[in-house]
């Protein structure tokens, strides 16, 4: 067998005994159906990480919702045999009807077509496959560890008349005797203290990703702002694993959502402008000739008046705004050819037609009050984000 085929045997038997072993969600403690605090009770690692690792998961193309789905499926609850799953398909008994395991099993496939039904397909089999790297290796480094108790047992209420040194009353006769003296209090066992050098170190690594990135991105287009946002995020989740087995690096959480947050926003709405273009026109043109060809912004606004222009001539113009806001003023003569789009989410109202959403447009003709004849506009409005509005007043 070569060292290749060695190494696959090495990660099969490794998964296989986390399916033997698997973690079992507990009935207190939990937030919702008990996975991350199961695994966090399985491999003794701060519940909150673990918690913290699902939103990620699903602010990660939406990875984290079916992953928690099949846990909650196929991890059995405190005190069953089986998985509700197993339980299904008639391999033992769970607390949990089947009518909720249908039901879970239902509001998978919706997640999946979400997960799946994007245009990230390749990064989503790549959080997939870091996800099972990352069950490998709790498994192969902290599987050995016995699950620690969700809860402490509940204490044995005291015999009536019974002395402290025997609250259970099995020695009554002896109840006469004096007192005996209090045993020494035993010191707690010390904590073991968390390293701060994986916080720092974590924060350190992600800063010289955030300087490389800006540097590199002169050369390479590659480095965007939103693939830099990846970046950093991976260095955080690293920072945070590395941490959940050393005892440091929880002050990583609260950096992590809010750059989480933000590469959601950056990943899930199409912008492709530079954020550093920042400028707004506000323009009245009394001539054809004044119109410009085409008004661009990264971050801004448009207005645009065109009611100075005179009765007669053709005026064609494109407007773009990555992120604000777009109003064109037509006279009312004019005959106007537009359309109008908001491609990530916005709204319109352009000559009467509105739409608002996601990836919304809007097109036609208006030829005015007095019908076809005189100035003849063609109008191009896009906008990523924003409001698009054309009006006649």
């Amino acid at each position: 067998m070569s060292g290749t085929e060695k190494a696959m045997q090495g990660v099969a038997d490794t998964l296989r005994e986390f399916w033997a072993h698997r973690p079992v969600r507990p009935r207190a403690g939990r937030k919702a159906g008990g996975v991350a605090t199961g695994i966090a009770l399985r491999y003794q690692i701060d519940p909150v990480i673990v918690r913290i690792a699902f939103v990620a998961l699903a602010l990660a193309g939406g990875v984290g919702v079916p992953v928690y789905l099949a846990g909650w499926l196929l991890l059995p609850e405190e005190g069953d045999a089986v998985s509700p799953l197993e339980a299904l398909i008639s391999k033992g008994s769970s607390s949990m009807s089947h009518g909720q395991t249908v039901l879970l099993a239902i509001v998978m496939f919706p997640a999946l077509a979400f997960t799946f039904g994007g245009n990230s397909g390749f990064e989503v089999f790549v959080t997939l496959a870091a996800t099972v790297a990352c069950i490998y290796l709790l498994q192969k480094n902290r599987g050995h560890l016995q699950p620690a108790a969700s809860t402490e047992p509940l204490p044995v209420p005291p015999a009536p008349g019974a002395p402290a040194w025997d609250p259970l009353g099995a020695a009554p006769f002896a109840w006469d005797l004096p007192e005996p003296a209090p045993a020494p209090t035993p010191q707690p066992p010390m904590r073991r203290p968390r390293n701060p050098r994986v916080g720092l170190m974590t924060l350190g690594v992600a800063t010289l990703v955030v300087a490389a990135s800006a540097i590199a991105g002169v050369w390479v287009p590659w480095f965007t702002v939103a693939h830099t946002v990846g970046l950093v995020l991976a260095v955080l989740a690293a920072g945070l694993l590395i941490g959940s087995f050393t005892g440091g690096g929880r002050g990583l959480i609260w950096l992590l959502i809010p750059v989480s947050v933000a590469g959601f926003g950056l990943t899930a709405l199409d912008f492709d402008g530079d954020p550093t273009r920042l400028s707004s026109f506000n323009e009245t043109p009394k001539t054809v000739e004044n119109v410009r060809e085409r008004y661009e912004t990264s971050v801004g606004s448009v207005v645009l008046d065109l009611r100075q222009l005179p009765d007669s001539g053709d005026v064609k113009t494109a407007i773009e705004v990555e992120l604000g806001e777009v109003r064109v003023h037509v006279p009312k003569n004019a005959d106007v050819t537009y359309r109008c789009e908001a491609s990530s989410i916005g709204e319109l109202d352009c000559l009467g037609k509105r739409a608002e959403g996601s990836s919304v447009d809007v097109s036609g003709e208006d030829l005015g009050e007095n019908g076809e004849g005189g100035l003849k506009i063609e109008l191009d409005v896009q906008a990523s984000v924003g409001e698009v509005k054309v009006l006649r007043d």
